[in-house]
């Protein structure tokens, strides 16, 4: 018996640098070998950068994905991913990225640790990412009990 794939991620992605969308049909490559089957994909969104300042416009979509991974596997994976497909972290702030992997929900599970919350802390915030999310169904936010049509009002 193989592994179920019971585990719903919904990762958002990001891409400044370069060819977005290569960077981020790429992305969605290593996510299917490394995480898990990419079953729903948001269309794209283009947006002017958030919390800093840059002239390159960012491309971001929503996947929603079934995997085996359990959170922090996850987020080791989508790390992996982003140092594979070269992004490197000069600052400790935002800056440009070729590809920004962000963990936004995991079934309606909250995590809270050191290093990942789950749900994403700032997403709720953020209509790159609700608009994106909201395409690809309605998901429960299970610390504020609202949904994110209901969060995009």
């Amino acid at each position: 018996m193989g592994h179920r794939l019971n585990n719903q991620v919904i990762l958002a992605l990001g891409s400044n640098i370069g060819n977005r969308k290569a960077n981020l049909e790429r992305c969605i490559v290593l996510i299917g070998e490394r995480i898990g089957k990419v079953e729903k994909r948001s269309s794209l969104l283009y947006n002017p950068p958030c919390e800093f300042n840059s002239v390159e416009e960012f491309t971001n979509m929503c996947i929603k994905v079934k995997t085996t991974l359990k959170a922090h596997e996850i987020m080791f994976a989508a790390k992996e991913i982003e140092q594979n497909m070269g992004r490197i972290k000069i600052k400790n702030s935002y800056e440009d990225r070729i590809i920004d992997i962000d963990l936004i929900l995991l079934n309606e599970e909250c995590v809270k640790s050191d290093d990942l919350n789950i749900p994403h802390l700032k997403y709720h915030t953020r209509s790159f990412v609700l608009n994106p999310l909201s395409e690809l169904g309605d998901y429960l936010d299970p610390n504020v009990f609202l949904t994110c049509r209901q969060l995009l009002k």
